[in-house]
């Protein structure tokens, strides 16, 4: 008889070794790289940066922003092994070589263009090489270098990058980023225009929604990278995949989906793996894409769906039984929408009445912006006073895009049945500077 202690070590052993050898099948499916001659290559006008995982060749004059790129690749690795749960003794060897280019030809001289037909627009990605045609933006330069590094992190370490909108997705998420000193920040919400120019997905999406071409979550994971995308379909699928990676009801789901993406049913495991909640998962996207903003949070913005119950009527009863009836909500002013604990019925008459006081905005010297439930007039967001309460019930995709507002006191007599809903009317990219709450009272009539 074989010891237990024994049997699991040796067991263990296998599986280990098996890891080992499906890893180094992986690496070994894309050519290693050779080694560089940098004096042939000087004859090119071409010159090297190297750095711990990244050897970049260019016709580039050294610069801050050109020189930085393989530092800024090496504070990327880490983050993407994390990420994708590489282990250290695989991710800690891996390089990248980057053909950052200015001049076609001088690439083509020295034999260092992708063979066969593969064109490209700005970037492009094949195992352990990547090619990224220069930018006028730093900042956009930066995107694309990541966007293609990613693309090789997981062509090489995981083996496949999953179908065309969840690898492009990825790679557009892990590609925005924030680059302070030699401080890098993955998958970083842009702040604004002016912080990201020439990135443009969120004015992308934007001009999508105010033309009526909003995409459900079917289409965008129907997008196919096998044919060249354009800018509008990069939108999307980042959008997505930004929704679902921070989102902390899907995050962890979002982010499991990354060990499967050599299998053939890839996209049945993201229905299965969204079954519970994917009416929600719909309302939310909707949610998010008619509002999306430069600084969008969407951490602040998620709704933790909680069922309510109903109220009994009380327009029958006494004034002191229609009281003990009243149901009362507690509304954060930081956070979006958040559920009352309240089942409305379709057409009844519900009244709502609210007090308190909290702070909806900042002056640039620090004071606070005091605000009641009827909102300030000093601003406004989609056509109301900003800090003003407002009720939707959760039904139907756009749910939450049919605000009803509410003020210090309204009767609310929703058109479909389902949880009562309530929020403070505020840019997506603007609750963190929220402070404080208020009551509301819910009463059927």
């Amino acid at each position: 008889m074989i010891d237990g202690r024994v049997w699991r070590a040796a067991t263990c052993g296998v599986v280990l070794a098996l890891v080992v050898l499906v890893a180094e099948s992986l690496a070994a499916a894309w050519p290693a790289l050779e080694p560089l001659n940098e004096r042939r290559l000087e004859r090119f006008g071409l010159r090297v940066v190297a750095s711990g995982h990244a050897e970049m060749i260019t016709d580039m004059p050294s610069s801050a922003a050109i020189d930085e790129l393989p530092p800024m690749i090496d504070a990327a690795v880490p983050q993407l092994a994390e990420r994708f749960g590489v282990g250290e003794s695989r991710w800690k060897p891996w390089r990248v070589r980057l053909c950052l280019i200015d001049d076609e030809a001088r690439f083509a001289a020295a034999g260092l263009m992708p063979e066969g037909e593969r064109r490209f627009a700005n970037g492009l990605s094949l195992g352990y090489r990547c090619w990224v045609r220069d930018q006028p933006s730093d900042y956009y330069r930066r995107h694309l270098v990541l966007h293609e590094a990613t693309h090789g992190f997981m062509q090489t370490l995981l083996g496949g990058c999953g179908p065309g909108w969840y690898m492009e997705g990825v790679a557009e998420l892990c590609g925005t980023h924030a680059w302070r000193g030699r401080t890098l920040t993955l998958a970083a919400m842009p702040a604004s225009k002016q912080a990201s120019p020439m990135w443009g997905r969120v004015r992308s999406i934007q001009d999508a929604v105010a033309a009526g071409e909003t995409k459900p979550v079917a289409a965008v994971r129907l997008l196919d990278n096998r044919r060249p995308m354009s800018a509008d379909q990069y939108a999307w699928v980042w959008a997505l995949a930004k929704l679902l990676d921070t989102h902390p009801a899907y995050q962890q789901r979002f982010r499991a989906l990354s060990e499967h993406v050599t299998a053939a049913d890839f996209d049945a495991r993201f229905d299965r793996s969204f079954a519970r909640d994917r009416e929600q998962l719909e309302q939310e996207w909707r949610l998010f894409v008619d509002t999306i903003e430069y600084g969008h949070d969407p951490v602040r913005e998620a709704i933790d769906f909680e069922p309510g119950e109903a109220l009994p009527p009380g327009a029958e009863r006494t004034a002191a039984e229609r009281t003990a009836t009243v149901r009362a909500a507690t509304v954060r002013a930081d956070r979006g929408w958040q559920s009352s604990g309240v089942r409305v019925a379709a057409g009844e008459a519900y009244r709502l009445t609210a007090t308190g006081r909290y702070t909806i905005a900042h002056e640039p010297d620090g004071a606070p912006w005091p605000c009641e439930p009827g909102g300030v007039t000093l601003d406004y967001h989609r056509g109301r006073p900003l800090g003003e309460l407002q009720a939707a019930v959760d039904a139907g995709a756009d749910a939450f895009l049919r605000a009803t507002p509410v003020g210090l006191a309204a009767t609310f007599r929703p058109e479909r049945a389902g949880t009562l809903y309530l929020r403070v009317n505020d840019r997506p990219n603007a609750l963190a500077e929220n402070e404080g709450t208020l009551r509301v009272a819910i009463r059927r009539e």
